[in-house]
């Protein structure tokens, strides 16, 4: 397993704010309305071949149909029809019985493409935060539904208005069109007639990196789109109080939970990993410094595992634990357990994995979210002889064990993302790749499962 792509941004992006931490990684989503907009545009349209073959003669100086004619092997009606088109289009012009080319047909010689104005519509994404048209695949674009029920964070918008004609300029039309890899890239836009359409609202996967400084309580944001931060958004963000609006705080982290001291003993701690990796940042080229680094750091047996590793230690086990997954968290919460986590836990279940969890702490379940534990309620009656999901008396553990990986930590497995105050800390856990070692701990916390039940 190579170093996850959270910690990539980590390293990237932990030191863009100057005395913050990079504290959090949130699965978030843009607000993107989908326009329709009807444009006067100037449209470079490719010649059929013989249309392209008459003028080109003409531009040499051919001046009759007949030498046309004789010159291209055809005959002479073809090339009359072929030049009439090229009159009407305003290519051609006949002066005292000869052929010239028009100043349009000198611009088309040069470029071998017609030039006409036409009436189109183009859908053009607008991002709502930034509010500005951008150029980003709708292909990509996704529901309210779908974002919510993979778990994204729904960004606030820069204002609740419609979007105004005073909003779009031709400048920035232009400037997405040129970026475009499609057939759109033929066309200018002289004039933005009217919005004919904007009722189509979507959202744009993103990630939201958030730091802080815990002793201060300050919050602030970037937006990483398709892994490069966008300065425009951390702006926009910062200026309509997106941290406040969301409920973002930051705390003090809980002490990490300690191990048995022989496990202590041969734990490498942060600082050395931050180290190990540094150095081989640094190799020369020959070193192949982009993948040692990764494979170092994953192959040790007992290590320190950073906050913004735990969420993809999570995925990893529901998308590809082959033999067992046991979790245990004070608190489900439907920020995590979403309908695509349950989907995808139904997966390792029916490809045979063994599935354990455990959460629960205080007398009631005030804390957790009633929608999130009855999906799991539901998918123990659907596979009950492979998933086990009980409510314990009172746990303070936070354990997650998949396959051969056993991480024991602070960070809380099932409701990260779904903290009422969404208050971040600079959690840190321990990760154990030790078969021997992490076949001890998953028997001992299957017993904890069936006898700390809540009556």
């Amino acid at each position: 397993m190579s170093l996850t792509a959270s910690e990539q941004i980590r390293r990237r992006f932990g030191n863009k704010r100057p005395g913050l931490e990079l504290l959090g990684l949130v699965e978030a989503a843009v607000p993107v309305t989908v326009l329709r907009v009807d444009v006067l545009a100037q449209e470079r349209k490719q010649l059929p071949l013989l249309d392209e073959f008459v003028i080109q003669f003409v531009h040499e100086g051919v001046r009759a149909l007949d030498e046309l004619a004789a010159l291209l092997g055809l005959e002479h009606e073809q090339v009359l029809n072929a030049t009439a088109e090229q009159i009407r289009e305003g290519n051609i012009r006949r002066s005292s019985g000869h052929l010239a080319l028009t100043a349009q047909g000198t611009e088309v010689a040069r470029t071998l493409a017609a030039i006409q104005p036409v009436l189109k519509q183009l859908p053009v994404p607008f991002d709502r935060i930034v509010w500005s048209i951008k150029n980003y695949a709708q292909i990509g674009l996704i529901n309210k539904k779908a974002a919510e029920e993979h778990g994204y964070l729904l960004l606030p918008r820069k204002k609740q208005a419609s979007v105004a004609l005073t909003d779009l300029t031709v400048e920035q039309f232009n400037e997405l069109i040129r970026d475009r890899e499609d057939r759109e890239r033929l066309i200018e836009i002289l004039r933005i007639r009217k919005i004919a359409s904007q009722t189509q609202h979507l959202y744009l996967p993103a990630q939201l990196l958030v730091y802080g400084n815990p002793e201060q309580g300050e919050v602030e944001l970037e937006l990483c789109i398709d892994g490069e931060l966008q300065p425009a958004h951390g702006l926009e963000l910062a200026a309509i109080g997106a941290a406040e609006k969301l409920g973002f705080e930051v705390g003090q982290p809980e002490p990490r939970p300690t191990l048995s001291p022989e496990l202590e003993e041969v734990r490498v701690p942060a600082e050395q990993i931050e180290a190990l990796v540094q150095g081989a940042a640094r190799m020369p080229d020959g070193g192949n410094s982009a993948t040692e680094a990764p494979q170092k750091v994953t192959e040790i047996p007992v290590r320190s595992i950073s906050m913004l590793e735990h969420p993809d230690h999570l995925n990893a086990a529901l998308d590809s634990a082959r033999k067992r997954i046991l979790i245990i968290s004070p608190w489900v919460r439907g920020g995590v357990v979403t309908t695509n986590f349950v989907e995808r836990l139904e997966r390792r279940l029916r490809a045979g994995v063994e599935v354990h969890i455990g959460y629960g702490i205080g007398p009631d379940d005030r804390d957790c979210d009633e929608w999130a534990l009855r999906k799991l309620r539901n998918l123990a009656q659907r596979h009950g002889d492979r998933f086990h999901f009980v409510r314990l008396k009172n746990t303070h553990a936070k354990i997650l064990i998949y396959d051969g990986i056993w991480i024991n930590t602070s960070f809380n497995w099932l409701s990260f993302k779904g903290d009422p105050n969404r208050t971040f800390r600079m959690e840190e856990g321990t990760l154990v790749q030790i078969s021997s070692e992490v076949d001890k701990a998953y028997k001992q916390y299957v017993e904890v499962l069936k006898t700390d039940i809540k009556p």
